[in-house]
Parts: C-alpha cells; sequence; structure tokens
C-alpha cells in the first residue's frame, strides 16, 4: 500500500441495504459523481462496469482510487457479499486500503447530518429475516447493536423519537404517531466519505484480507447444511 497520498480518488461501494450505492470524490475537489439503484435496475455483476463508466465519464482511471469505501453491515447477506468480494478484489489488485463503516451507525449518521441535528433519541432498523431486525439505538459506540424479534422492535420503539429505515425497505408499522416516526433515509456518500476520511487519516483501515463483513449470525442455509 504505497504512495496512497498521491492518488486522488476514493471510490464508496455499498450493496448492505436495498440499495446499491456507488460514488467518486475527488481528495481535492469533492465528489464526482453518484449513483443509486435498487437491485432490479442493476445486478451485482454489473457493479464493476458501472464503476468503469463512471470514472471515465470523469476523466480518471480505476488506478487513481487510493482507497475504498463500503459499509460492513449488519445488513443484506446477498449485498454484503456482493459489496465486500467488489472491494475485496479491487483492494488486492490495486493494493489499496479499505474503509469499513458499520451499516446502522451510517444510516444514523446519514439521517443527522440531513437534519442538521443530534437532539433525538433514534433506533435505526435494518430487516435481517422474516419476523428479525438488527437494530442500533443512538448514544451507543458505532459497531454495537442488537437483533430483535417484531415483537420486542414494537416495545423498544415505544422508548424512542424517531425510527430509521432504509431505502428501499418496507418499514414495520411498529410505531405510534404520539411516540415516534418513521422515516426512510438514504446512505449519504458525503457522510461516507467525511467518516472514512478520518478513519484513513487515523490509520483505521485493513487490506483485502483483513476486510469482513458482519453478518450477525449464519443464513438459514448456511444452518441447515451445518445440520446435514
Amino acid at each position: 500500500m504505497n504512495n496512497q497520498n498521491q492518488k486522488p480518488l476514493v471510490l464508496f461501494v455499498d450493496a448492505a441495504t436495498p440499495l446499491f450505492y456507488i460514488a467518486i470524490k475527488h481528495q481535492e475537489n469533492g465528489i464526482l459523481c453518484e449513483q443509486q439503484y435498487n437491485h432490479t435496475q442493476l445486478k451485482g455483476e454489473a457493479l464493476i462496469s458501472e464503476i468503469k463508466k463512471m470514472l471515465v465519464k470523469n476523466r480518471h482511471n480505476v488506478n487513481e482510487v487510493g482507497y475504498l469505501c463500503t459499509t460492513k453491515g449488519p445488513g443484506s447477506l446477498t449485498g454484503l457479499r456482493i459489496s465486500m468480494s467488489l472491494v475485496k478484489t479491487m483492494g488486492q489488485i490495486l493494493n489499496i486500503p479499505i474503509v469499513c463503516i458499520p451499516t446502522l451507525y451510517a444510516l444514523e449518521c446519514s439521517y443527522l447530518f440531513s437534519q442538521k441535528s443530534e437532539q433525538a433519541d433514534i433506533m435505526t432498523c435494518l430487516t435481517a429475516r422474516k419476523n428479525s431486525f438488527y437494530v442500533r439505538f443512538s448514544g451507543n459506540k458505532e459497531d454495537v447493536f442488537k437483533q430483535f424479534s417484531t415483537e420486542t422492535l414494537c416495545e423498544k420503539a415505544k422508548d424512542v423519537n424517531i425510527v430509521l429505515w432504509p431505502s428501499g425497505s418496507v418499514p414495520l408499522d411498529v410505531c405510534d404517531k404520539q411516540q415516534a416516526n418513521s422515516v426512510i433515509v438514504k446512505l449519504s456518500p458525503d457522510v461516507i466519505f467525511g467518516l472514512c476520511s478520518i478513519k484513513y487519516q487515523n490509520k483505521e483501515y485493513v487490506n483485502y484480507k483483513e476486510c469482513q463483513p458482519e453478518y450477525a449470525g449464519k443464513s438459514v442455509a448456511e444452518k441447515n447444511f451445518e445440520s446435514k
């Protein structure tokens, strides 16, 4: 990982939520371009070609990327495998580091940035599987989350002001309007780049071997395979 400071670009790729995100930032000139797709608009195998198109359109190439950004989960099992496989492969081929942010924390920060405020008790939610949810409460360390059943989620929602759901998901109707508001939020590439820049400057990055997704448990398929 040599001469990273001489490379002007940072690439953000993410698929941990129901949307695919691609964004490219020039470290001096700001964000050059960003795209968002749902999983019917773009298939995972097309991500690399979209990245190439975006680079070419902005008169850059992949060798100018100094480091990669992504969220590490928890989130979509398939999406995490797609995004992690991509950034790990690029990290290995280009010999550049990867900066990872917990997905729920990234969603919370994206919302707070858009509201220009931090004065709220926030519960950020991602669907894990049927009747199961990944949940983060504001005020905790960035990598702290819990996994709740539908019933527990409904109870916990009574104690917060805002319940965040990622764009593209179908929010569970858990919130009494007198107690909390459900809000749909997208990951903000601007926020992600800011968070990752701080981590990069503090050398809180990993190489492709060390980059691991947070699956928060085994999938149903894995459990069935092991039981046999």
